[in-house]
């Protein structure tokens, strides 16, 4: 964000910010002194019965850390056992430099405006407190739009906890598809993201700004009942952590969650009535609930089944 910084440093943080969109679907924070979840437990991970073969719904988490590998073992059964890989972009293009600079440009604001001048008084004091406890200078949030900048300070938030997209499932899963030779399938586009995380409204960007300062401070304060939800797939208790901020903001959590869902629904049934087994891994906030794929893919007839 900084002149300080590479060409590489800018590209990683652009993916940073596409890869979570908002602090609910980053991740929950590991700890390798947590220990890993029994065996007996069920995991974030649904089977669809297809006509003739299966698809798999991975609740990803975006971040993670090099002790977190190997995963359970029934995810790393379902990757290996699809032909298809379903992901929510395509990671490869996500990484593209021309990609982080197509966010900094969507995410700067016009000449002469400055962040303070898109927000509330009272919401603008709130950022600036984090900013400061954060280590950093206000000036440099100055030029971003106030869902950049907000997203931007997440970003750093997480970096500081130790965590990295290099290790989130995402990426993992995406290598490994592309070593095995997998077919892979990107549910939206790089350009619908970078749209959804940067075209807003001002009362929209206020709204984002508000929620996701609540939710930075929520994932610092809960990260091991994340934590545990995740590991031994407790849907109830993810929605729960992962969604109550945002469903207390119905717009920020239908264009992030509610809307998007219902638009990968027809992609998912058109692999149900496929031949090959396929994984799709998401967000593990687009599973859970009573607008997730899961209930919804069971309103449609699915059969759907924790595994």
């Amino acid at each position: 964000m900084s002149g300080m910084e590479s060409n590489a440093e800018k590209t990683r943080r652009a993916t940073w910010l596409l890869l979570g969109l908002v602090v609910p679907w980053l991740a929950a924070p590991v700890s390798a002194q947590e220990g890993r979840a029994p065996a007996t437990a069920r995991h974030t991970l649904w089977k669809v019965q297809g006509e003739s073969n299966a698809v798999y719904l991975a609740g990803s988490v975006h971040v993670l850390r090099k002790e977190n590998y190997p995963l359970a073992a029934p995810i790393e059964a379902a990757f290996s056992n699809s032909a298809i890989a379903v992901f929510e972009t395509d990671i490869d293009a996500l990484e593209d430099p021309e990609t982080a600079q197509k966010i900094r440009g969507k995410g700067r604001l016009p000449d002469g405006e400055t962040l303070r001048q898109q927000l509330s008084p009272e919401v603008y004091a709130a950022f600036a407190e984090h900013v400061k406890n954060a280590g950093l200078p206000e000036r440099m949030f100055d030029p971003l739009s106030p869902s950049m900048a907000i997203l931007s300070l997440a970003v750093i938030d997480l970096e500081k906890l130790g965590f990295d997209p290099e290790y989130g499932m995402d990426k993992y899963f995406f290598r490994r598809a592309r070593k095995d030779a997998k077919q892979i399938v990107a549910l939206e586009t790089v350009e619908f993201q970078i749209g959804l995380a940067t075209d807003f409204t001002r009362e929209e960007g206020e709204m984002l700004m508000k929620t996701t300062l609540r939710d930075i401070d929520k994932l610092k304060q809960e990260f091991g009942d994340v934590l545990k939800a995740w590991e031994t797939g407790n849907a109830d208790e993810l929605e729960k952590l992962l969604n109550e901020a945002t469903q207390e903001a119905p717009v920020i959590f239908k264009r992030f969650v509610a809307d998007r869902n219902r638009r990968w629904l027809p992609k998912i049934q058109e692999l149900a009535r496929g031949k090959e087994n396929a994984i799709v891994i998401v967000g593990a906030a687009h599973l859970v609930g009573k607008e997730g794929v899961v209930e919804l893919l069971k309103k449609r007839g699915l059969k759907v089944t924790q595994e």
